[in-house]
């Protein structure tokens, strides 16, 4: 059985084939899912595929390419523990074998912290993004920036400063990750924070870092990703 069909049997929303159209439809037209946690309809972009793997366990296809039997889970905490608590995985996949809920929420959050991690590795490579305090407080003044990320271990009163400047220009920005970590992706020394210039990756970013939210606790040193 095909991916597409398998999905479809697992929460997709199906509606009439237009008059003078075949009644077989394309699996890719089939936007929405149902979250095995809340229940809900929703985008399918908005949502995490998950799979049985050939060995019989549950695994996250974070990037939805993957082979298998496919169902659907909101990335927020509430919705997978609800799933976990009311045995939905084991219902949804026939009785396949899922880790705890606690490894589960912690392998989702480091998948979405690649994902944030790749797209500021491609962005930088592209020059879309400026880091260090200095260049990014001058680019917030010519209004370069459209996003900044700041890391979580900067002082009390920079931390204050950076983003009651970010509030005054209405620039969107989250805590995120320390100051080593984001030398590290850069290849540099340590980096209180890094702007994004691109609007087009500013949004995708923003999508990645709401799940974080929504996921709690990062995976990595018990962080947190805020708004």
């Amino acid at each position: 059985m095909s991916r597409a069909e398998d999905d479809a049997g697992n929460g997709e929303t199906k509606g009439q084939p237009p008059e003078g159209h075949s009644c077989a439809r394309e699996p890719d037209k089939i936007k929405t899912r149902t979250c095995l946690g809340c229940r809900e309809s929703k985008d399918k972009g908005d949502l995490v595929r998950l799979v049985a793997g050939p060995d019989g366990v549950v695994v996250i296809d974070y990037k939805g390419n993957l082979p298998g039997r496919g169902s659907y889970v909101c990335p927020k905490e509430s919705c997978i523990r609800g799933a976990f608590s009311r045995k939905q995985l084991q219902r949804a996949f026939n009785g396949a074998r899922t880790e705890g809920v606690e490894e589960f929420l912690n392998h989702l959050r480091k998948k979405v912290l690649e994902r944030v991690l790749s797209m500021l590795s491609i962005s930088r490579k592209a020059g879309k993004i400026v880091d260090g305090r200095e260049a990014v407080e001058k680019g917030m003044e010519k209004g370069k920036i459209v996003l900044l990320l700041l890391a979580q271990d900067l002082s009390a009163g920079s931390m204050k400063q950076m983003t009651e400047k970010c509030l005054s220009r209405g620039i969107k920005y989250y805590i995120c990750l320390s100051k080593d970590e984001i030398g590290d992706f850069l290849g540099k020394g340590e980096r209180v924070a890094v702007g994004i210039t691109d609007k087009s990756l500013s949004a995708l970013l923003e999508k990645e870092f709401c799940r974080l939210r929504s996921l709690g606790s990062m995976a990595l040193g018990g962080n947190k990703c805020l708004r």
